[in-house]
């Protein structure tokens, strides 16, 4: 985990548990939940009077915990910001009807919940197995009615929770389960549902709470909203980013802010979606370099910094940093910026490299089918074997611009921060970067796309 340290503050909690089934010694393990990872905070065996107990002089970080017994079965439990003086009784079935708590409102009500949703949640999981052996439409759209029909009777006791008790963090927990409730009115327009849903998503789930970090629904809440909510395309990422994090800043939840900055960096630096580097530049641009990041050590600024640098000229949707190479007679000069062709496709590659060899034949092939359409592709060979480069080109009958710093006076390694291959951009007709390194055999097809736009452009 990147943020494990415990915070503290005045006070002190003294958490008891009463486990009927265990005997003095055996050892239960005490941890909360963290985004996606749960993070231990003590171990003790139960003692002489058949109880494991939590004490210390500091409070506990609140939010959801788990009390983990010698079998590593778990049982889920709140730690609330104040009152953490209680006591919990259960035993090692650990059914809902065995549980009782005594000191702590939040656990009384989270033990209440769960008993009641015991029947409807039988009822759900035998429906789900009647659902994979139905035969028919019309069996699955019975079962599907009778599941969100349990799912609304569960939501219904979550509400009463919420209003009953508003001001607890179980209420606080649930509220973020129940579904953005779209007004009928914008339910028949798609796109409005759309818009509302997403201005919406975040409206029940309180962003200046860090206890709301340790709870099993962050990361679900997260990377949902930023995987499948926002539109994957870096430009719509980018504002819906700095808006969470925005909000999460200015309600004081600094943990939170921390780990949303984490993970997206991490998300986006791990993509394999086209110029989903230019969400992780802008992060690294404007929070790691700009002081937001004040958990980040210096290794860590270093490295953004020197990314930056390198990736800050071919970010998609800037002009591609221009370039003059000669072909294999190194009697032509050809300049990036004046192919006139409303697609140019630039491939970085050599003939030594193994996965260049796989992908060359397939561009090649696209190649043959739309150069006529008006794609051309500006081939840069970034080896030393300029012999080898000549006899693979004509083996393999390379039609396109064949090119090479010859004289070795180009800056295009630095410019592009050239360092592996096959490197591929595709280019507009003003030479914009709108797309880098797709899969090869995708290249035909996005090729299409852009000359498509192309021709809607010259014909407004």
């Amino acid at each position: 985990m990147l943020f494990t340290s415990i915070a503290t503050c005045f006070g002190q909690h003294d958490i008891r548990f009463k486990v009927n089934g265990l005997k003095q010694g055996d050892d239960c393990i005490l941890a909360h939940y963290y985004a996606d990872k749960n993070k231990v905070i003590d171990t003790v065996a139960i003692n002489q009077d058949g109880y494991a107990v939590f004490q210390g002089e500091e409070k506990l970080l609140h939010g959801v915990y788990i009390l983990v017994l010698p079998k590593k079965t778990y049982v889920e439990l709140i730690v609330p910001k104040e009152d953490q003086e209680f006591t919990i009784e259960l035993d090692t079935t650990l059914s809902p009807h065995t549980k009782k708590a005594t000191g702590s409102l939040d656990n009384e009500l989270f033990i209440e919940f769960d008993r009641y949703s015991v029947g409807p949640g039988s009822k759900k999981r035998q429906l789900i197995k009647d659902y994979r052996n139905c035969q028919d439409d019309s069996c699955k759209a019975r079962i599907r009615k009778e599941v969100d029909d349990l799912d609304k009777e569960i939501d219904v006791k979550r509400k009463e929770i919420i209003d009953n008790y508003p001001n607890t963090f179980t209420a606080k927990l649930f509220k973020p389960i129940l579904e953005i409730e779209v007004p009928d009115s914008l339910k028949s327009d798609n796109a409005k549902a759309y818009m509302y849903y997403k201005k919406h998503f975040w409206d029940n789930f309180d962003l200046t709470d860090d206890g709301m970090l340790r709870t099993p629904i962050f990361q679900g809440k997260l990377e949902y909203y930023i995987t499948k909510v926002i539109l994957q395309k870096p430009d719509t990422l980018i504002p819906a980013i700095d808006d969470l994090c925005a909000k999460i800043e200015k309600g004081g939840a600094t943990e939170m802010y921390k780990y949303v900055v984490w993970w997206n960096t991490n998300h986006h630096e791990e993509s394999d979606r086209i110029c989903m580097d230019k969400v992780l530049y802008h992060l690294a641009a404007n929070y790691y370099l700009k002081g937001k990041c004040e958990w980040a050590d210096s290794s860590t600024i270093a490295n953004m910094t020197d990314y930056v640098k390198k990736a800050k000229r071919i970010q998609c949707g800037l002009v591609a940093p221009n370039m003059t190479l000669v072909d294999t007679t190194y009697l032509r000069k050809y300049e990036l910026h004046k192919i006139n062709k409303p697609v140019t496709i630039v491939v970085f590659w050599s003939h030594t490299c193994g996965h260049c060899k796989e992908e060359i034949p397939i561009i090649q092939e696209m190649y043959d089918t739309l150069k006529q359409s008006g794609v051309e592709i500006y081939a840069v060979y970034t080896g030393s074997d300029v012999d080898g480069w000549k006899e693979y080109i004509r083996k393999n009958k390379l039609t396109w611009i064949n090119l090479v710093d010859a004289y070795n006076n180009s800056t295009y390694k630095k410019d592009y921060n050239q360092v592996k291959t096959p490197e591929v951009y595709m280019l507009d007709e003003n030479k914009v970067i709108r797309y880098k390194n797709p899969p090869a055999q995708n290249i035909g097809k996005i090729a299409e796309m852009m000359l498509e736009e192309y021709g809607k452009r010259q014909a407004e």
